[in-house]
């Protein structure tokens, strides 16, 4: 099997990392945080994410992960380099790509040294022109060698969910590679060829349109998640309307991909926000009104205040109430809480002056640095409704669909639930005594 190297062990590089090396691979690691290298070399992942530990077990014991802070062996040992590193926003939300540049300008100085041929692939998320302005040039300078002459270049992007890393790697709804020259996308077919024991669809195209191929999917998502959820909140007010059943429609009518039809309180996570803000950036750089996208980010940012509006309803002032929140994490699964509208929730639950506590499987440690003072954290959940006067579900964690009506009616001081992730009957929850209300259904 191919020896391939991965810079950036963050998300997307070590879930691929660990799937390439599962399948026989050798992977050469490379990641500046000691501490990373350290939780990695020891067995340990430095985020949650279902199987990959297992799977990351193997891979160690099998010596086939091999995990530095060292470009040398990575590049010299390998035949294929991945480029996953982080891109994040700056303050006016363009991207900032000294990640990117650092690690083109290393790979360029270990490929001077080489004399055989080597593929350099750019698989973070980039806006157009990056790999061509920045990886290109780096590379090139660097190494003192010509692109698609001496060395290969592609884009490659990744399309991985969080919650779901091994299954997307495995059975990705096609993959995209952007190349300028023949050699370079055949190398990278050869790899996912010997990879994939049934090709999946390969998208060719140039560089520019797969760095934008990734970008118009990622701002698709939360544009169409914007729309839906905009669609709920109008439900909310029409007698007998459902946005489910609407939405089951639009998916029958149009052929929408069913993973992204799902009102609720907003999207977050670290690749849609950043995303959305980024190509926003970059379209106004280009003199194009962005005015779709910024109305789908306004969207979002207020979305969550619509459980704050149905809890108030629900039981009036918040001012002095003790309120639940259950979810931190932006999507079940994961432990992770970046730009999560969970934690945006909470926050606008205190500036009512609500009493909060709030729970999370997994995310608790994550989110204290995003949580504002008086906070309360719990330690499970039904410690986190004990008492309180109003629960609202974030966070669509099975944990919680197991709480029956009756024990909200039992442990809560007034049995309200704000279901912001649609997760129970309403008909059973208000037949057993629970003041109920839930994104997308009309409330009379």
């Amino acid at each position: 099997m191919q020896r391939v190297s991965i810079i950036g062990l963050g998300y997307v590089g070590l879930s691929t990392a660990i799937c390439l090396a599962d399948s026989g691979f050798t992977v050469y690691g490379v990641e500046v945080v000691p501490e990373k290298i350290n939780a990695i070399q020891s067995g340990k992942l430095p985020f949650e994410e279902k199987g990959l530990d297992k799977m990351l077990a193997g891979t160690l014991k099998k010596k086939r992960l091999i995990v530095s802070q060292e470009y040398k062996d990575a590049i010299k040992n390998s035949s294929i380099t991945f480029i996953t590193v982080g891109t994040p926003s700056r303050d006016d939300g363009s991207i900032d790509l000294k990640y990117v540049k650092v690690a083109s300008e290393e790979i360029g100085s270990e490929l001077q040294k080489k004399k055989s041929y080597h593929l350099v692939t750019e698989k973070s998320t980039v806006v157009p022109g990056t790999t061509q302005s920045v990886v290109r040039r780096a590379l090139e300078e660097k190494s003192g060698k010509k692109a698609f002459e001496d060395f290969g270049l592609c884009v490659n992007p990744e399309f991985l969910r969080e919650s779901s890393a091994i299954y997307d790697t495995m059975h990705p709804d096609a993959i995209v590679i952007g190349s300028e020259d023949r050699k370079s996308k055949n190398t990278l077919i050869s790899l996912y060829r010997s990879f994939y024991r049934k090709m999946p669809q390969v998208i060719s195209t140039t560089l520019s349109n797969a760095e934008l191929i990734k970008y118009s999917v990622n701002t698709f998502r939360a544009t169409q998640l914007s729309f839906l959820n905009t669609l709920a909140n109008l439900c909310n007010k029409i007698p007998k309307a459902d946005s489910e059943e609407v939405i089951s429609g639009l998916s029958t009518i149009t052929k929408l991909d069913k993973r992204y039809l799902k009102a609720g309180l907003g999207y977050g996570g670290s690749c849609l926000p950043k995303d959305l803000r980024a190509l926003i950036a970059h379209s106004k750089q280009l003199h194009v009104n962005p005015i779709l996208f910024e109305a789908a980010q306004q969207v979002n940012q207020v979305q969550p205040l619509t459980a704050v509006e149905m809890a108030q309803r629900l039981v009036g002032d918040l001012k002095g109430k003790s309120v639940s929140v259950l979810g931190l994490a932006y999507k079940a699964g994961t432990d992770d809480t970046r730009e999560s509208v969970a934690i945006r929730l909470v926050n606008a639950l205190m500036d009512t002056e609500a009493s909060v506590t709030a729970y999370d499987p997994a995310a608790m440690e994550n989110a204290r640095a995003y949580l504002k003072q008086g906070i309360k954290l719990a330690k499970d959940a039904r410690s986190c409704i004990k008492d309180s006067e109003c629960c609202i579900i974030a966070t669509e964690w099975d944990e919680f669909k197991e709480i029956r009506p009756g024990e909200f009616k039992s442990l809560m001081k007034t049995p309200a639930v704000v279901d912001g992730r649609r997760i129970f009957d309403p008909e059973r929850m208000r037949t057993e005594g629970v003041k109920y209300a839930s994104i997308g259904r009309y409330e009379s």
